[in-house]
């Protein structure tokens, strides 16, 4: 892993930490194996690329990412299949369900159906012979809310009994990770499963998951040398995700522990220089948004602390400095929707005070 993109996955964690990890085919491999869908056996993930693109909308990208991945369907061996599947990734990131979700996928499909359609057009001087490429839409859930279905849209129209057939509808395989069995992460998720295990055992209390982190990372460390960029990437992650999900009182113990379950001194050399290379890039980032508490305690844990990351980079970006007193009623505000209606509201605000960012009493 460069130290390049290293440091993107620690800038972009809370967000899109995931996001990053799912580019490489192997991981989506073994996030869509879990799903179990017949549809995945078509999948040529030997051949799978990555689409540049996103299509969440600015006013969502801080409680969900999207990966856009393009592949052949699978044939014979030694063939080659000219017809292509688009597989999107949805990732929730939200702490509780969203009941408008179905139509908020069925929105994301018919933009790569119509961004398909553009791309026949500007190719070609007619539509007569136009094939849409098949669009496998997945919504992966990472809260820690009971979510059994993402439900219909037909279910949010009134009189929707008699208007099921003029209503459009969409199935998305859908993976909640808190209710994915720990066993079945570990048999059929690949070396991504093992990652997803501490990522739904991350409110776990800190014996358990530090025995747990011990596990995955000699897990981890059995991965073919053929897969090492990866495998390191996977390291990368967990080293992040210690950062920004556990208290600050268990990150030395932990990176402790990361470090003695890699069994060789060059697998270990690595792992140090990862660690070296995260706390230098967290502490620039602190030093960036003015965020002094991070830089001695380390970045806040969990979706609050996503959300109050997001929301000073915005404001960052939009006004230049930022003041000490909206930086202060940031920090302490953990109130998950006071934070979303501030970020959404960094979109029509003229200036800093239009905010109206204070401490709530």
């Amino acid at each position: 892993m460069t130290g390049a993109r290293l440091r993107q996955l620690v800038r972009q964690f809370p967000e899109n930490g995931l996001k990053l990890l799912l580019e490489n085919p192997a991981n989506a491999r073994d996030l869509l194996q879990l799903t179990e869908a017949t549809e995945v056996r078509l999948i040529d993930f030997d051949r799978l690329t990555v689409a540049r693109t996103t299509f969440v909308g600015r006013d969502y990208r801080h409680v969900e990412a999207d990966v856009v991945l393009t592949a052949p369907v699978k044939r014979g061996a030694g063939s080659r299949s000219r017809r292509l599947i688009t597989i999107y990734i949805l990732i929730e990131h939200q702490s509780e369900p969203d009941l408008l979700m179905p139509l908020r996928v069925l929105e994301y499909v018919l933009q790569i159906f119509k961004a398909q359609v553009r791309d026949w057009s500007r190719a070609r001087r007619s539509l007569a012979n136009l094939r849409l490429r098949p669009v496998l839409p997945v919504v992966f859930y990472t809260g820690t809310r009971s979510w059994d279905a993402l439900g219909n849209l037909v279910e949010l129209v009134e009189l929707g009994e008699h208007f099921a057939r003029r209503t459009p509808g969409l199935e998305p395989l859908f993976l909640n990770l808190s209710a994915v069995p720990e066993a079945q992460l570990e048999s059929k998720g690949g070396y991504l499963g093992q990652v997803l295990r501490l990522v739904q055992q991350r409110r776990a209390r800190p014996e358990d998951f530090r025995q747990l982190l011990g596990r995955v990372v000699q897990r981890l460390e059995q991965m073919p040398a053929a897969e090492r960029l990866r495998g390191l990437e996977l390291l990368s992650y967990i080293q992040a995700f210690v950062y920004y999900e556990r208290e600050p009182a268990e990150h030395r113990g932990l990176q402790e522990t990361i470090e003695d379950s890699v069994r060789t001194d060059q697998h270990r050399r690595e792992v140090v220089a990862m660690h070296r290379t995260i706390a230098d890039e967290l502490k620039a980032e602190g030093e960036k948004v003015g965020i002094k508490k991070g830089i001695q305690k380390g970045i806040k844990k969990g979706e609050v602390a996503g959300r109050q990351h997001a929301l000073l980079l915005q404001l960052q970006k939009r006004f230049g400095s930022v003041p000490q007193e909206v930086i202060t009623a940031i920090e302490a505000t953990t109130d998950v929707a006071q934070l979303d209606a501030w970020l959404e509201r960094v979109l029509s605000a003229s200036t800093i005070q239009e905010m109206e960012i204070s401490l709530r009493k």
